[in-house]
């Protein structure tokens, strides 16, 4: 059996962790916001596609384009913008 000098020499070696464990959940927590705001933009954009398709506009693509060049998945377009 450890003595209680072990014991504790283990436990503060386990609450020395804690500080990098707390920051490794919140950056993992702000990477899982933006992800799902991503995926939310782009089920909103491929919403607003088929809307723009029933209702025959000229573009109906332009939506889903925006968003993909928007989330970096496309080049910037003719104009440069992002």
């Amino acid at each position: 059996m450890p003595s209680i000098e072990d014991l504790w020499l283990r436990l503060y070696a386990a609450l020395a962790d804690v500080p990098a464990l707390v920051s490794e959940v919140t950056r993992l927590a702000s990477v899982l916001a933006k992800v799902r705001r991503d995926r939310a933009n782009l089920v909103a954009a491929g919403r607003a596609t088929l809307k723009a398709d029933r209702d025959a506009e000229p573009d109906p693509l332009y939506y889903l384009r925006d968003e993909l060049r928007e989330q970096g998945h496309l080049p910037p377009d003719a104009w440069g913008r992002s």
